[in-house]
């Protein structure tokens, strides 16, 4: 699994918390919505990091 595959999979169960959110309980939602912003974080800093460690005689 490459990096960006790892960041395309943050960013989707990141939207799927937020749905999930919307239609659970509200008991729940608070803790729904404090996954998905851990999730949004967790892809930034991947992307981030990712970006920074890349070796210099690859492409793109």
């Amino acid at each position: 699994m490459n990096l960006r595959e790892v960041i395309r999979i943050l960013h989707y169960e990141r939207r799927r918390v937020l749905s999930m959110r919307r239609v659970c309980d509200p008991i729940f939602a608070k803790e729904y919505e404090r996954t998905a912003r851990a999730l949004g974080i967790a892809a930034e800093i991947v992307e981030r990091e990712g970006n920074r460690h890349r070796r210099k005689d690859t492409k793109t």
